[in-house]
């Protein structure tokens, strides 16, 4: 969780005159019409959807406390999450070779494994994924990982940047076990994997950005802006210990976007994220 708070400073914009160029993304149907579950009487099929800002664990912590950490929620609901087609219990048998990880499908076995096998080996479950994904301007990637702050016990989501700018191919989205001899099951519908486009090179961006490492005494608005929070959040736990303040009483100046002075200081502050209007250009299945 993120406990630091806002610079005092606004972050630089970019040079006068500039513009950035919007992103846009295409989202394009592999598959056929009768894989995806809208289609399909039999409760499998392929499904997509806007990420929710809501977690089960989240809601389970005591006054749903996990909430107040809005960097957690923002991360939640950036992007889609695409669905598993299908139920299936599956186990690693601890083979490095393909074929080392047992799947008992749900249901119409001979159809799914097609889709859903381990064809990397050591101990990865595939997807084969039934989109093509991609993005302008040129520069832009995708960013594909597990749903974010969702856990399965025993077997882990790999990530991946993908090149959408050019990439005319679909990907794979693959989880790895952690142990063998570790059952896991996947429910038809439940969230598989997020996908999150980004409008630049991140890659690009980190390799030619201008990076230092300091004392933070030696920049004083900042230490000074630190010195004020850090002492504010000490008061604070002490009058809540005193039993002065709500035991489940937070400060809220991230939330708010505005630093420990009362000051706005976040360009672009945002509590939730709307989805972007998807236009299709044909009955969506």
């Amino acid at each position: 969780m993120n406990d630091a708070p806002p610079s005092a400073a606004a972050p630089p914009g970019p040079p006068s005159g500039a513009t950035a160029a919007r992103l846009e993304i295409d989202v394009f149907q592999i598959a056929g019409d009768d894989m995806f579950r809208s289609r399909r009487s039999d409760g499998t099929g392929w499904d997509w959807s806007w990420a929710p800002w809501q977690r089960d664990w989240m809601d389970a912590s005591h006054n749903q406390f996990a909430y107040r950490c809005l960097p957690l929620t923002i991360a939640n609901q950036t992007g889609w999450w695409v669905s598993n087609p299908v139920g299936f219990a599956a186990v690693w048998t601890g083979r490095s070779e393909p074929g080392g990880v047992a799947i008992a499908f749900d249901r119409d076995e001979d159809l799914w494994r097609g889709w859903i096998n381990d064809q990397f080996g050591m101990g990865v479950v595939t997807w084969n994924t039934p989109f093509l994904w991609r993005t302008r301007p040129a520069g832009s990637r995708l960013f594909v990982c597990g749903p974010i702050n969702r856990f399965k016990h025993g077997i882990q989501p790999l990530a991946a940047i993908i090149e959408s700018d050019w990439m005319t191919m679909s990907f794979t989205m693959n989880w790895r076990f952690t142990a063998p001899g570790v059952p896991v099951r996947f429910d038809a519908g439940e969230p598989l994997f997020q996908v999150i486009p980004l409008a630049t090179n991140l890659c690009g961006d980190l390799e030619t950005a201008a990076v230092r490492y300091r004392r933070l005494e030696d920049d004083p608005e900042t230490f000074a802006a630190y010195t004020a929070w850090h002492d504010a959040r000490r008061r604070f736990h002490e009058r809540k210990a005193a039993g002065d303040v709500r035991a489940d009483d937070w400060q809220r100046e991230y939330f708010q976007g505005r630093d420990v002075f009362g000051r706005p200081v976040a360009s672009g502050h945002k509590t939730k994220i709307a989805p972007p209007a998807v236009v299709s250009d044909g009955p969506r299945p």
